[in-house]
């Protein structure tokens, strides 16, 4: 599934692969980038009211197509672990990247709110719990060298192993830098970014949107819960914090059943996907000229892996 990375409760969930790569985490088997993206899942069943549900929305939006996939973005971080085992060399330590961690498995697309009625019944409207991420076993001094400053136990001045000068950052902190400065586009991460928030905020607009939330919301007080919008049950307080209640479950049981019954989840996507080509349109060289350097930045990442 493909991620695009936008603010707000309802966009959360909407990973922006095309935006600018983060940092490794200590803690973490690879280094970790919020803005990474997986391959879209298609469900081979219909869709439309009544149907089997997917939870694929935002991943089959158009601007997701500007984004790396799962299985790019882990050639990518390969690369740049390849880059760090040979920085960790000029300190006469033998780094041994770990290999790629499987993929945790994915929640359900929360785009346009609570999509899985599976996930409703058993979670209600929090997250399903995630793996803890396996930590990494090096000793102080490969530590050091891999992550600089963040693993220098707060000491000040130059920051040095045996002699050498290690990077502020650390061997995967540069890593990083020196593979992806050469591929920086800020204004086709920029246009994608705002292509994903801007369609969203439009789409809330749309006559066909707004007809099918007030159907869902006819469809909710029919079982006995008022709420104007599938955001407002969402975003409701006492569905974030403490157990979670029967209440809350039965609550986005029916949030769900609703938009099934109701065809909002389609309705919305297919009005968001109209929004979105017209503005991608508007953005054409530069949307492409970020897909070319997403392109080109890949294949060095492949070439560094190979030469490996």
């Amino acid at each position: 599934m493909r991620r695009l990375v936008v603010p707000a409760l309802s966009l959360s969930f909407l990973l922006l692969g095309c935006a600018s790569e983060g940092r490794p985490e200590e803690a973490r088997t690879t280094p970790v980038d919020n803005t990474r993206s997986a391959e879209p899942s298609v469900s081979a069943s219909p869709s439309g009211p009544g149907s089997p549900e997917r939870s694929d929305y935002t991943f089959r939006l158009p601007i997701a197509a500007y984004s790396y996939s799962d299985a790019e973005y882990a050639v990518i971080e390969s690369a740049q672990l390849v880059l760090a085992k040979k920085c960790a060399a000029r300190f006469s330590l033998a780094y041994r990247p770990p290999g790629t961690a499987p993929a945790p498995p994915s929640a359900s697309d929360r785009r346009y709110g609570l999509s899985s009625a599976a996930e409703a019944a058993r979670f209600g409207y929090r997250m399903p719990p995630q793996p803890a991420p396996v930590a990494e076993k090096l000793d102080a001094d490969t530590r050091l060298v891999l992550y600089g400053r963040r693993a220098a136990g707060g000491a000040t001045g130059p920051l040095e192993y045996r002699g050498q000068k290690v990077p502020e950052t650390g061997c995967l902190g540069e890593a990083i830098k020196t593979f992806d400065e050469r591929y920086e586009y800020p204004a086709g991460v920029e246009a994608a970014r705002t292509t994903a928030v801007e369609s969203y905020r439009e789409s809330l607009k749309d006559a066909r949107v707004r007809a099918a939330i007030g159907d869902w919301s006819g469809c909710m007080k029919l079982r006995g819960f008022d709420y104007a919008s599938p955001m407002d049950s969402l975003g409701s307080p006492s569905f974030r914090e403490g157990r979670i209640s029967a209440e809350e479950k039965e609550t986005a049981v029916a949030d769900v059943t609703c938009k099934l019954s109701t065809n909002l989840l389609e309705t919305w996507f297919s009005a968001e996907s109209d929004i979105q080509s017209r503005m991608i349109d508007k953005n054409s060289k530069v949307l492409q000229k970020l897909r070319e350097v997403h392109r080109k930045k890949l294949q060095e990442a492949e070439r560094i892996v190979a030469d490996a």
